[in-house]
């Protein structure tokens, strides 16, 4: 055995006789992977970006960012369900998701035994945009239009089952209109395919359009939120054309394996929710469209399983039906 290797067996045993808080004190002793997992370019691989950077900085080792993508997040949500619970492996999760997976598609883990929450991230709108040149003002044009050509009018999303997803095909069901659903791998994908004319419109998070709208390059009709949104001011909602319409976004958060030490998640927590303070994140979601919006583990437990009720409730009250 070389005296390197024999170094590092002798400082995980070492670190295998500590008590728990003495282990959440030494981590992390090697490299941290964050798992994103829709494509790179999107509002959830930059959000994930931007805390993997600050909990860097902050715990003094290597966060390092992979994207692994497919299956509407859940090939990276998957790969974090099944990793070694010991904090190195860390996930950024939509809770809306998680949430729409469980209702419409065979999860590969349980999110409530195969991950722990860490702590929220950020929170925007989910808006819906067309190119700047598109003949589509507003959403009742587009709206006009898929009644008037049904399966002609386009709109794309980051994956089937995904909240955005969700949202086009409850405006489909709630105004009669037949949308064409064109699913991605990401939000950047989708905006690139609105951008080159390869679909009508896309339902994306407001953080992921920000730069494209602010540049002229996309026009947003409207927020699905069931009322306007300060982080997208200025637009309407979708319920102002579809009364009672409501679909918004859920949180973004981190999240680990199930039964990584409790005391490692709050030491991961404190750190995010240190970063998530600090005036240049402020900043930065706020010029894409989002929020802070920092929790407890317990909190964003809590919050995941009311989102998972309120899909349930939307999907049985509607009588929705995915392709």
């Amino acid at each position: 055995m070389t005296c390197a290797r024999f170094r590092i067996n002798a400082l995980f045993c070492l670190l295998a006789a500590m008590p728990a808080a003495a282990i959440a004190q030494a981590y992390p002793v090697k490299p941290v992977r964050v798992i994103v997992p829709l494509a790179a370019g999107g509002s959830t691989d930059n959000n994930g970006r931007l805390m993997a950077e600050k909990l860097g900085l902050a715990l003094g080792q290597s966060f390092f960012v992979e994207n692994r993508t497919g299956a509407s997040t859940d090939i990276g949500i998957g790969t974090v369900a099944r990793s070694a619970p010991d904090g190195y492996t860390i996930g950024v999760v939509p809770l809306g998701s998680v949430a729409t997976g469980i209702l419409l598609r065979k999860l590969p883990y349980d999110p409530f035994k195969d991950l722990a929450p860490i702590g929220g991230i950020s929170k925007g709108a989910l808006v819906i945009v067309v190119s700047s040149g598109s003949a589509y003002q507003t959403l009742a044009d587009l709206i006009a239009a898929a009644k008037a050509k049904p399966g002609a009018v386009s709109y794309g999303s980051i994956g089937i089952g995904s909240s955005h997803h969700l949202a086009g095909e409850l405006l489909k069901m709630m105004t009669g209109a037949d949308f064409l659903h064109v699913p991605y791998k990401g939000a950047s994908e989708s905006n690139l395919a609105v951008l080159s004319g390869q679909i009508d419109s896309s339902i994306s998070g407001s953080s992921s359009i920000a730069n494209q709208v602010r540049a002229g390059k996309l026009r947003t009709l409207a927020v699905t939120n069931g009322t306007r949104v300060p982080s997208v001011p200025g637009v309407p909602s979708v319920a102002e054309y579809v009364p009672g319409y409501s679909a918004g976004a859920g949180t973004l958060s981190l999240m680990t394996a199930g039964g990584t030490p409790g005391a490692i998640i709050a030491r991961l927590n404190t750190e995010m929710r240190t970063a998530l303070k600090l005036p240049d994140v402020i900043k930065r979601l706020a010029d894409a469209g989002e929020d802070p919006s920092p929790s407890t583990p317990e909190e964003l437990a809590a919050e995941l399983r009311g989102e998972i009720e309120k899909y349930t409730n939307l999907v049985r009250t509607s009588g929705l039906k995915l392709q």
